[in-house]
């Protein structure tokens, strides 16, 4: 098991990844468990105490809330615009002792509570298993050997061993809190010294390592949360939810499904918990068994447990995944042969993130808009809180598994799986959001049409944020390597991400505010279906009231980064020629061939100006056709584009969008064996957006002027007028849909051919591996 170790040391064609050089996936893992826990805390027992007190201290009833529900409903559309009148006329409870109050104070009472009893626990846990110091007299050479361990380790921290004589398994247990760091040893492990002292060394080694780790304090604040959960959250929330799903299914039939997406959306946080305390648990195992290999090189004594373990492991029964508090025998050993495994970012983990941070985003949006003075929702300042919360971990969490992967001459291969669970996890969190769970109560919610249209573009939002990261740290690898200080890049871009994600959040989520369905949109967009009325709709206003130009500036900025990785790769190389440099050494627990460390400071061959002049000759020839077309049609056969206009009388502007994707598609294929020929697609889109939109709007006006005659409106209005922002607001919007598109066709495409992983410019021929 040690020849992989001593192999690399070599000089072995792979370097085994350093696992402690970017942030731990026990880390991001323990903050998907204080968001989750946080959020369901605050807003489970923000609504239980509300409830309670509206049926108590209010003296409500069943029937007084089912007449205020009726009241509610009827009377939605003359005060939707002020929320307080609608609560007077109907006699709504007041907000008192509920609502954001109780969910701050739960919040609170949460931390406090979880403060607490960290601080208590190391005592009561040395009162309860009644453990006794450590008597260096008694074991002279266990003490020697504990001396020598602790020097290995080299421990800033003074620790205290303790021991529980009664306890007759080779085991040992590290636990404390800030300034008392305790290591139990079991007297079947000081049995276990005199018989291999070799395992016992392996056993206290893996405690110290927690120590080394600094996951004592996360597995003790661990296991806090998960029982406070269980006994705020999880009991009442099973004892509650069916009695909701019948007061659903009595007092509003016609709203029941929208309560059992309710309630499917509660059980989906309880689940996520119940995963990130699993997760953290096992990560943390993981990480102290690699710490016991670099102390050790190759963790001989610790392999050999864990294969006899494996062994016991295979004849008994196994417990389901989410009661599992650590890993089995053969992950652990195969994490000790390949650290890459330690790297990945699950795609739960983004749906945990993202189904969290969507149940509070209207919350947290409120919250953050009264701090600064804000009285428009859909102000990207607004968004910025829940976007840190989501973005930054997420952005996190795709950073370490994309630098992993180019580490080991591959690329991540879960970009697609993770922007659909963000998608998913955005989408299922608006069903427990205030504003549309009292939608929903109140049985005025949007058409289902509507609601699944605007589910589908918060989806969107999720899957395009998670590919922009994919691509922008696949772009950046080289650069993060080669840097003096690589933690740099990552957080400039990682900002940059949450900048992008707080403008698509600010405006996606207020265009799904309740209430849709009482607007009259004008022609042609209400002659469509419900789900391209929206969708009109949504595009009109985009093009009517478009953003600030700031926002535009951070937008296209933003947007840009991929594209000055290779610049910055480059300038780098310009300004550390001749410098001593780590290159990709300082990832990598031993040195590897100097050829494998040039190819992985290759910069990506990016070939923006080639993708745009190809986008802009696609452009002109399919602008050129269109407008052949036309003019053939109103000479032979005009009757297809009058029946067309006469249902969609903007039907140029489909087309045009159509033909720019189209480009994207084209010169996306002819990259097809580059790792960002998405990139390439989308800026073909936008070099065939400098052409097509007037050449459709020029094709209509000519078909008008051929078909109709001179005194045609179409034909005597100059097609240029009023056309400086409408062709750059249809190429935006071609380009956004782009960036969703292609990235999921490469992703796709690369699944059904089972296409292998692609090599770096330069690197050897033995250096790929198999997905």
């Amino acid at each position: 098991m040690t020849g992989l170790w001593s192999g690399m040391a070599a000089g072995g064609p792979r370097g085994v990844q350093h696992p402690f050089r970017l942030p731990s996936g026990t880390s991001l893992r323990f903050a998907l468990l204080i968001t989750s826990t946080s959020v369901a805390m605050a807003t489970e027992l923000g609504a239980m105490a509300g409830t309670a007190a509206y049926f108590t201290l209010g003296g409500g009833s069943v029937g007084s809330l089912t007449r205020a529900l009726d009241c509610g409903r009827r009377n939605f559309a003359v005060a939707a615009s002020d929320p307080a009148a609608l609560a007077r006329m109907c006699e709504f409870p007041d907000d008192a002792g509920g609502g954001s109050t109780v969910g701050l104070a739960a919040f609170a009472t949460l931390w406090l509570t979880v403060g607490i009893t960290y601080w208590l626990l190391p005592a009561y846990r040395l009162r309860r298993r009644r453990l006794r110091p450590f008597r260096p007299d008694l074991y002279p050479d266990i003490q020697h050997t504990l001396t020598g361990l602790m020097a290995l380790a080299e421990l800033r921290c003074p620790v205290r061993f303790v021991v529980d004589l009664r306890d007759q398994r080779p085991t040992g247990l590290a636990f404390g809190r800030i300034g008392r760091r305790h290591v139990m040893l079991s007297g079947g492990l000081l049995r276990l010294h005199g018989i291999d002292p070799e395992a016992f060394r392996a056993i206290v080694l893996h405690e110290l390592a927690h120590l080394r780790n600094r996951d004592v304090d996360i597995a003790f604040l661990t296991l806090i949360c998960h029982r406070l959960f269980v006994f705020a959250v999880a009991l009442p929330m099973a004892v509650t939810a069916p009695f909701a799903l019948l007061v659903g299914w009595l007092v509003l039939p016609g709203v029941a499904i929208f309560q059992t997406l309710l309630v499917a959306a509660q059980c989906a946080l309880a689940v996520t918990v119940a995963h990130a305390v699993g997760a953290v648990l096992r990560s943390r195992e993981l990480y102290a068994d690699a710490r016991v290999a670099m102390w050790t090189h190759g963790a001989y004594s610790l392999r050999r447990l864990l294969a006899a373990q494996h062994g016991i492991e295979r004849a008994a029964p196994r417990r389901p995944l989410l009661r599992r508090t650590h890993p089995s025998a053969a992950k652990r050993l195969a994490a000790l042969s390949d650290t890459s495994l330690l790297f990945p970012f699950s795609s739960w983990d983004a749906f945990g993130l993202a189904l969290s941070c969507s149940l509070v985003y209207l919350q947290v949006a409120q919250w953050t808009g009264a701090a600064v003075g804000l009285t428009d929702r859909g102000s990207v300042l607004s968004a910025l809180v829940p976007a840190v919360l989501l973005g930054g971990s997420v952005a996190a969490g795709i950073w370490r598994a994309t630098l992993a992967a180019h580490l080991d001459h591959t690329r991540w291969a879960g970009a697609h799986r993770t922007g659909l669970a963000v998608g998913c996890g955005l989408a299922l969190g608006t069903f427990g959001d205030d504003q549309h769970r009292t939608a929903f109560a109140l049985g005025i919610a949007d058409p289902l049409a509507v609601q699944m249209s605007w589910w589908l573009l918060l989806a969107a939002v999720g899957y395009g944020f998670v590919r922009w990261n994919a691509v922008t740290a696949r772009a950046w690898a080289p650069v993060v390597l080669a840097a003096r200080r690589p933690f740099a890049p990552i957080a400039g871009c990682c900002a940059a991400g949450v900048a992008l994600l707080a403008v698509w959040l600010g405006h996606v989520y207020p265009a799904g505010g309740p209430g849709f369905g009482l607007l009259t949109l004008p022609r042609p967009l209400n002659l469509l279906p419900t789900p391209l009325d929206y969708y009109g709709y949504v595009f009109s206003v985009a093009a009517v009231l478009p953003p600030p130009p700031a926002v535009i500036t951070v937008v296209a900025a933003t947007a840009a980064m991929p594209l000055a990785a290779p610049f910055a790769a480059r300038l780098l190389h310009r300004v550390r020629d001749g410098a001593p440099a780590a290159g990709p050494g300082r990832f990598l627990l031993w040195p590897s061939p100097t050829q494998a460390s040039a190819a992985l400071l290759a910069p990506q061959r990016l070939r923006p100006l080639r993708a745009l002049a190809g986008g802009v000759a696609f452009g002109a020839a399919a602008g050129f056709a269109l407008w052949a077309v036309h003019v053939v049609s109103a000479l032979v056969f005009p009757w297809p584009i009058q029946w067309l206009g006469s249902v969609f009388t903007f039907y140029h502007v489909a087309v045009a969008m159509l033909l720019q994707l189209a480009a994207g598609f084209f010169v996306a294929r002819r990259n097809a064996h580059h790792d960002l020929r998405a990139l390439h697609g989308v800026l073909a889109v936008l070099g065939s957006g400098m052409l097509l939109p007037l050449a459709a709007f020029a094709s209509h006006d000519h078909f008008a002027c051929v078909r109709w005659g001179t005194s045609h409106p179409a034909c005597q209005e100059n097609p240029l007028v009023g056309m400086g922002t409408i062709p750059a607001t249809i190429t935006a919007w071609t380009a956004a849909l782009a960036l969703l598109l292609l990235p999921a066709w490469a992703a796709l495409r690369d699944s059904i051919r089972q296409q292998g992983p692609l090599r770096p410019p330069g690197s050897l021929p033995s250096l790929p591996r198999t997905r």
